[in-house]
């Protein structure tokens, strides 16, 4: 090994592990300091996490609204493709089981699939194994705006996440599991970007 292809090695490594430097202060830390001055009781620090979480959730859901709008779908039609994709081939589902996964009434999601139908998203099939039933699954149009939309948004993510390091992204990961477990029950299985349910 020659010893300029060593000082390069050397400064990728020392790069890759070199300590980001900390963060300044922003507006939430002055408004964090505040606070703790007019309420004894509170604790600024978890009153932070509490508050960056809910304005980067904000972020991020203003982010999926802007790839939902690019490729033409909202998150009723998105998160039904989702729950097809995910049953995995041939992906398909009965509109009652989709209904009771979604949490709708049998009304809500029958106005939903109409809707997905015309615009070509879904096509309504017999169920064979219940006469009066019926099978959705998604047209071709429907796989591909999906994964379109799927994709882009991975990559809007990523790029945010980008601001972290993998040993950072792990740990923040780990940490938010944790934290998730103080309700029980809650935040589990929301595996798609559009995990807010409106009705109908």
């Amino acid at each position: 090994m020659t010893s300029n292809h060593r000082r390069r090695k050397i400064a990728a490594v020392a790069t890759k592990t070199a300590p980001r430097a900390k963060p300044e202060l922003d507006e939430l830390d002055s408004q964090l300091q505040v606070w703790a001055r007019e309420i004894p009781n509170l604790d600024p620090l978890t009153e932070g996490i509490v508050e960056r979480i809910q304005i980067l959730a904000k972020a991020f859901d203003r982010s999926v609204d802007e790839t939902l709008e690019q490729f033409g779908l909202d998150r009723r039609a998105f998160k039904v493709l989702g729950k097809l994709r995910h049953a995995g081939a041939p992906y398909r589902r009965s509109a009652g089981d989709l209904a009771a996964h979604m949490r709708l009434s049998s009304g809500a999601m029958t106005n939903r699939l109409d809707r997905m139908e015309s615009a070509g998203l879904i096509r309504r099939l017999p169920d064979p194994n219940d006469r009066r039933g019926t099978l959705v699954e998604p047209t071709d149009e429907g796989h591909a705006v999906w994964t379109r939309t799927v994709g882009t948004q991975a990559i809007r993510e990523a790029k945010i996440a980008s601001v972290l390091d993998d040993r950072q992204r792990a740990e923040l990961h780990n940490l938010l599991r944790t934290l998730m477990q103080a309700f029980p029950g809650n935040g589990h299985g929301q595996g798609d970007i559009a995990s807010a349910e409106p009705e109908g």
